[in-house]
C-alpha cells in the first residue's frame, strides 16, 4: 500500500489519469486516435502540438495527449520547445535541465548520442525539457541552434519505435516551432477557447502553411 501511495504521489495531475472516463479525457484519446490513423501508408512517428498563442494553457493539453499515447502502451517522448516559459517540467514535477538547449550545441558531433530525458511518473512517457540558457550550455537562442538538420537528428535520436511529440508556440511567430513543423510528420494546432486571439490563430495557420507543414487540423481546448 505504501509503495502504491508513493507511486501515485509522483504522478502528474492530468485528467487522463485522474478522471479517465471523463469527457475531456475521452477528447484527448480522440486526438490520439486521429493522429494514429492520419498516416496514409506509414505510421506517424513525430508530431508538433503547436500553440496558437495561449502559451502555457496548452501545455496541459499537450501533456494529456502525450500521456494518452503512453497509457495505451506506446513509448512516447514529449519535447518542450519553450525556453522562455517552460510549462511542461512543472506539470510533471520534473527538473528543467539539462534539456534540449544543452544538447544542441554538440548535436553535430559523431558521438552526440541522444539527449537526456527525464521520467514523468507515467510509464512509457519521458520528457525532454527545453532547458535553461546559461553560460554552462550556451548563450545562443534555441531558435538559432535548432536547424533543420539538427531537428532531423533529434527525432532520429529520440525515436525508439515510439512517438516523439513536440510542444511549442507558433503565434506570435516562433522560429524553433516552425523549424520543427517543417520536419515532423504532422502538426496539430492548439487553440484555447476564450484565450487564443482569432488573429493569432490565423497567423499561426498561415505560418505553418508557409513552411510546408502537414497540418492535420485544430484542437479546441475549453477552460
Amino acid at each position: 500500500m505504501a509503495s502504491e501511495q508513493a507511486r501515485q504521489s509522483t504522478q502528474p495531475d492530468l485528467v487522463v489519469l485522474r478522471e479517465p472516463d471523463s469527457e475531456p479525457a475521452q477528447a484527448y484519446r480522440s486526438v490520439r486516435e486521429t493522429l494514429r490513423h492520419a498516416g496514409d501508408d506509414s505510421r506517424i512517428r513525430s508530431v508538433l502540438l503547436a500553440d496558437a498563442g495561449s502559451r502555457e494553457d496548452t501545455g496541459v493539453a499537450a501533456a494529456n495527449i502525450a500521456a494518452s499515447f503512453a497509457l495505451n502502451g506506446e513509448p512516447t517522448v514529449l519535447v518542450d520547445l519553450d525556453v522562455a516559459n517552460p510549462a511542461l517540467p512543472g506539470l510533471f514535477n520534473a527538473a528543467a535541465r539539462p534539456g534540449l538547449i544543452d544538447w544542441l550545441p554538440g548535436a553535430d558531433q559523431a558521438d552526440a548520442g541522444a539527449p537526456e530525458t527525464v521520467p514523468t511518473g507515467i510509464e512509457s512517457l519521458t520528457l525532454l525539457p527545453a532547458g535553461v540558457r546559461s553560460d554552462a550550455s550556451t548563450r545562443a537562442a534555441l531558435a538559432d541552434l535548432l536547424t533543420a538538420r539538427r531537428c532531423r537528428s533529434l527525432i532520429t535520436a529520440l525515436d525508439n519505435d515510439g512517438l516523439v511529440i513536440f510542444h511549442g508556440t507558433v503565434a506570435p511567430v516562433s522560429s524553433q516551432a516552425l523549424t520543427v513543423a517543417a520536419g515532423v510528420d504532422a502538426v496539430v494546432l492548439l487553440v484555447h477557447s476564450g484565450v487564443t486571439k482569432r488573429t493569432d490563430a490565423q497567423r499561426a495557420k498561415d505560418a505553418l502553411q508557409r513552411v510546408g507543414a502537414n497540418l492535420l487540423g485544430v484542437v479546441l481546448i475549453n477552460s
